[in-house]
């Protein structure tokens, strides 16, 4: 189900952006810095929240959908895509939200239910049994197995389950580990032929400073929403996750891509498709 915004005319009046532009994320947590503010500083905008991004990029090729916080692994699976430069979902190094829930200690993994709605979740733990702890595991949809050792976990289901039996792991920290870098989970992207890609990534970007300017009450609505304690939400959404990309997670970014292909998750992606650089 997908819920419509429609936007309310900025600050700017005079302010010449196309009309009717669509906007989709979905209803996390930690998307709302980058989303949630997108009616009010555009005209004529309109925000889509949709359970799965991932169910997104169709709709997106087709024009129905004219930018969307994809995860990321989406990006480098479809090169006639482009990420709008310096935004993102991304984690320094614990994001509390994206968790290996075991039933068993890690050691004595040997099932792990992936999650549906992240792709780029399960190419990440995929990658850390490779590359990071260094041993095997099966990767099975829900249901497939009946008691699983492990169990990927994300958003807001994470942050509101309590912590599991073998221990919570959490991957982003896992990740900074094993390679010293940040973790992007999701970015702003349209496609490359779009018409008003600038109007798009002004639109964004717009969105992103009003969201970080109004932290304290998206941690509000949050709270609320999940029924955990606002300062918890608050401490969240401003030590666990950010929304700049620059340098040092494009780089991992790349990275990420590059594991994902050895994993093995992903098909070939070249140097890394979607950036404007």
């Amino acid at each position: 189900m997908a819920t419509v915004h429609h936007g309310l005319r900025g600050n700017n009046p005079d302010a010449v952006i196309p009309p009717a532009l669509c906007f989709a994320s979905a209803p996390y947590a930690n998307q709302l810095p980058l989303a949630h503010f997108i009616p009010d500083v555009a005209p004529n905008a309109r925000l889509l929240t949709v359970d799965h991004p991932s169910s997104v990029p169709a709709q997106l090729e087709s024009g129905a959908v004219d930018a969307v916080l994809l995860p990321v692994v989406e990006l480098a699976r479809r090169p006639n895509l482009e990420m709008v430069d310096g935004l993102g979902v991304c984690a320094a190094r614990k994001v509390r939200s994206v968790l290996l829930k075991c039933r068993v200690p890690l050691r004595e993994v040997g099932t792990v239910e992936v999650d549906p709605a992240s792709l780029t979740s399960n190419a990440l733990v995929r990658v850390l049994f490779k590359h990071h702890w260094k041993q095997e595991a099966l990767f099975v949809e829900p249901g497939a197995v009946s008691a699983p050792d492990a169990a990927v976990m994300i958003g807001d289901r994470a942050l509101c389950a309590p912590p599991a039996a073998g221990g919570d792991i959490d991957l982003a920290a896992a990740w900074h580990d094993m390679t010293a870098l940040p973790f992007v989970f999701a970015v702003w992207v349209h496609r490359r032929s779009h018409p008003h890609a600038g109007a798009l990534a002004s639109i964004a970007q717009a969105a992103k400073r009003r969201g970080v300017a109004e932290l304290p009450m998206l941690a509000g609505l949050v709270a609320q929403r999940l029924g955990l304690d606002k300062a918890a939400c608050l401490d969240y959404l401003t030590t666990c996750i950010y929304f700049d990309v620059g340098d040092p997670e494009r780089e991992a970014m790349r990275l990420f891509w590059r594991l994902a292909v050895l994993a093995p998750f992903l098909e070939s992606v070249g140097s890394g498709p979607g950036f404007t650089e």
